[in-house]
């Protein structure tokens, strides 16, 4: 079997086409939720080159349950792939319906045809339904809203207007479900509205209120025949646009995109087979697209990229990207790709003296490990038994550090504070005066290590762990415990030497962490070479006990001698039938490998997200979750909030 390199950004679906097909046929839907009226795409791999194909879209999530309610031709390419448009039939609900998309060969029309490959099309009516929906009701009732369809991640603001202003405004939440669902409670009119006549409602993805020209609303005008709240109040009819008009937000995707946020602070942006095309990068804020910039390759050329494409936010650790290109035939190519950054938690250093003498100045010192400034947060001071006083400390952009002096004058400890927003993200304590300093125990460290699969992870674990630990992320991208020469890990020109053990040597020797956390195994597959000179090729026996050797290698240097703890993460199985024979051989060895190891736990990721084969689609804490990236591969990041979780609890028993 041949290794495979996978980075978030070479094994997205729509890079099939730039590749030979290999091993069964397969298709894909690209997209997670596809509402009716509107388009998606079946991108197949694996078939017979020239293969004369009907794709069916049936009525049930059964491929051989029924008749087909859509159905189109296709054929594949010299490659054995294809990609095709279809429309989405009705789904007549505003709950998801499941149904079944099949690949057979066109020329078997029978009632259980030969079904070459499946998959799943979830989809839904865009929609907003009120109750109770009455024409006319008590100004202090409470109506609920339930909304279909939204641009997944806007967060909807109701402004309550009358006589040309704004009255009263209410934060609604955010839909955080790829089939845009947002469920609110809303009054009638606001409470001390104070105001008999017309009214207006308007729910609009604007804080502060404005007419939407293209944007995300939704608008009932009211009449109020007093200003008490049992006061009746006629309704209006509801009239709303769920989608904003910039067609980008519904043309079906086509191509695979990725975020590289490895590098502190800093995301870059690719684009997979875009021909030679301009491509143009924006980010999705709510129901606007924002433009980052545009970036070429040659036509021979897999990867476009946007390097640095834009920074991390703390407002904005979710973020979502879409890049549009227009194909040398003239065809419209989009990919869109949804990343997490780290939060702010562990962003800044705070450094202060221990110790000052009763009047002595105090100089507090601010920086941004993230080296990218654009930020204002709040330094505050809380002297022993008096209140906090807090001040702005404006890091303009690119700015990194920045200093501030108080003088101590009461005896005790000062308690010296970094906030941003209502968090705190940093703190120390001085003590004036005392024959010692008042010492801050600095929390222990953890690293996180890995491949692309612990991108996200990282960032929710620090999030889980707040101000108990110090999570210290390490991404190498492309690397693998079965692969040899790489460029970005030590020991690259020795063939013999366990690269990631010789990398763990050194992370631990510079950290000295308390817990090391590893995900690592995307890229794995390749031909090893045992100690005693024999060549293994994956994934038979061999191969896994080659794998499980460096493996318990670099495990022991995260632990030496027992000292600290590792947990070291399966990878989920994948969607392809060639990735997961080399998964699974991988996630053999790693339990083998830790068995006996003093400190050293297996998590088994592949247990929580794939119990019995590939799934999109887990339940979770009473709901179904959407947990996989559109690669088949990585978790999304739904799925790296639930590992993140996990891990952390795992941390926190003894």
């Amino acid at each position: 079997m041949r290794p495979i390199l996978c980075v978030a950004l070479a094994c997205l679906l729509a890079g099939v086409a730039t590749a030979p097909a290999l091993g069964a046929p397969t298709i894909a839907v690209t997209t997670t939720c596809a509402y009716t009226g509107g388009q998606f795409a079946i991108a197949g791999r694996g078939f017979a080159p020239g293969a004369r194909l009907a794709l069916d879209i049936m009525g049930t999530h059964g491929s051989l349950a029924g008749a087909a309610i859509g159905s189109r031709s296709a054929t594949a390419d010299a490659r054995g792939t294809f990609l095709e448009i279809l429309d989405v039939p009705p789904a007549g609900a505003t709950t998801p319906v499941l149904r079944a998309v099949r690949a057979r060969p066109t020329a078997d029309d029978s009632p259980a045809p030969f079904v070459l490959a499946s998959a799943s099309l979830r989809s839904v009516d865009r929609g907003a339904r009120v109750s109770p929906a009455k024409p006319e009701l008590a100004a202090g009732a409470t109506q609920r809203w339930h909304l279909t369809g939204l641009p997944e991640g806007t967060a909807l603001y109701a402004h309550y207007r009358a006589a040309g202003r704004t009255v009263a405004r209410r934060s609604l939440g955010a839909s955080s479900d790829p089939c845009g669902r947002l469920d609110f409670d809303l009054p009638v009119l606001p409470r001390g509205g104070g105001h008999r006549g017309a009214w207006e409602v308007w729910v609009t993805a604007d804080r502060s209120f404005r007419r939407p020209r293209r944007g995300v609303y939704l608008r009932r005008q009211l009449t109020a025949d007093g200003s008490s709240p049992r006061a009746r109040v006629r309704v209006g009819r509801l009239a709303s646009r769920l989608t904003p008009l910039d067609p980008r937000f519904s043309t079906p995707m086509t191509n695979g995109m990725a975020a590289d946020a490895s590098q502190i602070g800093l995301l870059s942006l690719t684009f997979v087979a875009a021909q030679g095309a301009a491509v143009e990068f924006l980010e999705r804020i709510g129901d606007r697209l924002v433009r980052l910039g545009t970036s070429s390759a040659g036509p021979d050329e897999l990867i476009t990229v946007l390097k640095d494409a834009t920074t991390w936010s703390c407002k904005r650790p979710e973020r979502r990207f879409l890049a549009t290109a227009t194909l040398p035939g003239g065809s419209l190519a989009l990919a869109t790709y949804s990343v997490r950054t780290p939060s702010c938690a562990g962003r800044f250093r705070l450094s202060a003296p221990r110790r000052v003498a009763p009047g002595g100045l105090v100089r507090v010192r601010v920086v941004d490990r993230w080296g990218i400034g654009a930020i204002r947060p709040e330094l505050c001071v809380t002297p022993p038994r008096r209140p906090r006083r807090c001040h702005r400390v404006p890091l303009g952009p690119a700015v990194t550090i920045a200093g501030r002096r108080f003088r101590g004058r009461a005896r005790g400890d000062w308690v010296v504070q970094l906030r941003v927003g209502d968090r705190s993200v940093a703190r120390t304590l001085v003590r004036v005066g005392g024959e010692r300093g008042a010492a801050t125990e600095q929390p222990p460290t953890v690293l996180a290590a890995g491949d692309s699969t612990m991108q996200g992870i990282d960032g929710f674990l620090a999030d889980e762990l707040g101000d108990d630990a110090s999570v210290v992320s390490d991404v190498r991208i492309g690397t693998g415990i079965s692969r040899s020469g790489q460029g970005s890990l030590p020991g690259a020109g020795d063939a013999s030497t366990v690269q990631w053990a010789l990398l763990a040597t050194q992370q631990t020797a510079r950290l000295h962490q308390r817990a090391t956390v590893v995900s690592l195994g995307a890229n794995e597959g390749f031909a090893m070479t045992t100690p005693q000179g024999a060549r293994v090729t994956c994934c038979d026996a061999a191969w896994t006990a080659e794998y499980a050797r460096r493996t318990r290698l670099t495990m022991q240097a995260y632990a030496p001698v027992g000292r600290g703890r590792v947990l070291w993460l399966t990878l989920p199985l994948p969607r392809s039938d060639e990735r997961r024979a080399i998964t699974s051989a991988v996630n053999g060895a790693i339990v083998s490998a830790a068995a006996g190891l003093t400190g050293v736990k297996v998590l088994r990721m592949d247990v929580i997200f794939t119990p019995d084969g590939y799934r999109d689609v887990i339940r979770y804490r009473g709901r179904d979750v959407d947990v996989r990236d559109i690669d088949g591969v990585h978790l999304n990041v739904a799925g790296t909030a639930i590992a993140g979780k996990v891990v952390a609890k795992e941390l926190g028993r003894p």
